[in-house]
């Protein structure tokens, strides 16, 4: 799941893009005899990796996810002569210009000089001789497009170290991410912090006021999240968070990943050296978002049709609920955070359904029309955001994953609402001529079942918690 908050010239922009959820569970161990690929990633000066691929049996290529735009074509060079990379069937591939089969692989890669707006970065420059690296991106698929058993060594620089959830060396050695899920690791000087509940590589560049709020913010939220959701996680998180300000005083920018036992956090904007209201609001908001993805994991997608609108406007309104119980916010504050929803989602569906929002590229509306329709489940069974997904979490596991169809199922199980779910299906399904309109017939749906006039309907349900 990624998330980016940004204000330029002091405007708002909220999250953008997210990705799957899945669940995590296990630890990191020696890789399996059958692992069918070796991955070593050396740092190098200046954010770029050496990385080298050595085969179990010989290929006569590897595959890749595509990725947004042409980054490896860009950024990866063959350290290895006669290879070349080309598209084949939506995926990047690497083969020989002679087409014969080969056994390892050396290229070197940097990172891409522009965050991408729907990808997890690849490689990512992080404080001062630091790299953030996404072992996805570089983890082939097979045929079928699954990724193929890996295992991974990582060789930080001269004096710097290796941060993968728990583990902090000088080195990782035959390492395989959880669920062979791909992960966030960290190579750099930043020593981590380890608290009760998680082990963090904080920016030293940040400032006090952030490093302070962080530390202050996060036991308060894992506790509650634990509490509210009923489980703990089953590993301890690691949390990252880089501040490459930059000099711009009218940028006040937050981006985050989530990733099953991770998130990231990234602050740009020379905005974020003083503390204000609206720095805080968006810090504190952004940050409980990401921590409530460690719980949603729980719970993730059947195959690959995602619908990102179920768990990112979720995990908006679950942060709102969060904040208010843990008195950082009060109902007020609730209130107007969901008016914003409402009046980005209205925004959002001018030019398409919810359903089509990917396609448009018009992520912003996955995340504020999910969190109407949250609240509006939340208005329709008066219970909290979070009470249904404990239920959700519960039906995915049980079913091995989840869908539009069984989440609808859910809502009217638990609401007994037909028409509701009726209007939520138009309302998720169908181009919109009066979005905000529509917006106001689904909240009077979750109420009184269509009957009451719009003006009636409150902006923010209250539930029970």
């Amino acid at each position: 799941m990624h998330k980016l908050v940004a204000i330029a010239s002091k405007r708002i922009i909220l999250p953008f893009v997210l990705l799957a959820i899945v669940i995590l569970a296990g630890a990191m161990g020696r890789a399996p005899e059958n692992t069918q690929i070796q991955i070593a990633m050396e740092q190098e000066a200046d954010g770029r990796l050496t990385v080298t691929y050595e085969l179990a049996r010989y290929r006569k290529s590897l595959e890749f996810r595509e990725i947004e735009g042409l980054y490896r074509k860009e950024h990866w060079k063959f350290e290895t002569p006669g290879f070349r990379l080309v598209k084949y069937r939506g995926r990047d591939r690497i083969e020989r210009l002679n087409g014969a089969k080969f056994g390892r692989l050396v290229i070197s890669a940097t990172p891409n000089p522009h965050r991408f707006k729907k990808e997890y970065q690849p490689i990512s420059r992080y404080g001062e001789g630091g790299v953030m690296i996404y072992s996805g991106h570089f983890w082939p698929v097979n045929a079928r497009g699954n990724r193929v058993l890996v295992s991974f060594n990582f060789a930080p620089a001269t004096g710097a170290q290796v941060v993968a959830f728990g583990e902090h060396s000088e080195a990782l050695t035959d390492w395989r991410s959880p669920l062979t899920h791909p992960a966030f690791i960290y190579m750099g000087p930043l020593e981590p912090v380890e608290t009760p509940e998680v082990m963090a590589v904080v920016d030293p560049d940040a400032p006090q006021w952030i490093i302070d709020e962080f530390y202050d913010l996060t036991p308060r939220v894992f506790a509650h999240l634990a509490d509210a959701f009923g489980f703990s996680q089953t590993t301890k998180p690691n949390l990252f968070l880089a501040a490459p300000l930059g000099e711009d005083e009218g940028r006040l920018s937050y981006a985050g990943d989530a990733l099953p036992g991770q998130f990231q956090i990234t602050l740009v904007g020379a905005a974020w050296k003083n503390q204000t209201q609206q720095a805080l609001d968006i810090f504190r908001s952004s940050t409980v978002h990401e921590a409530v993805h460690l719980w949603q994991a729980a719970a993730r997608p059947k195959g690959k049709g995602e619908v990102a609108w179920i768990h990112e406007g979720a995990a908006d309104a679950i942060a709102a609920e969060s904040l208010l119980a843990i008195n950082y916010w009060d109902e007020t504050d609730r209130a107007e955070y969901f008016v914003g929803a409402r009046d980005e989602c209205a925004q959002g569906l001018e030019l398409g359904s919810l359903t089509s929002a990917r396609e448009r590229r018009s992520f912003r509306a996955m995340y504020a029309c999910g969190h109407v329709i949250a609240a509006a489940v939340s208005a329709a069974e008066q219970r909290s955001v979070t009470e249904f997904w404990r239920a959700f979490i519960s039906l995915s596991e049980d079913q091995n994953g989840y869908t539009e169809k069984m989440y609808f199922a859910l809502v009217l199980e638990r609401t007994g609402n037909a028409q509701f779910v009726d209007q939520l299906r138009y309302f998720v399904r169908t181009p919109l001529a009066n979005p905000d309109r529509e917006i106001g017939r689904l909240l009077a749906a979750a109420l009184s079942q269509g009957d009451a006039p719009d003006d009636e309907v409150p902006l923010a349900p209250t539930g029970r918690r």
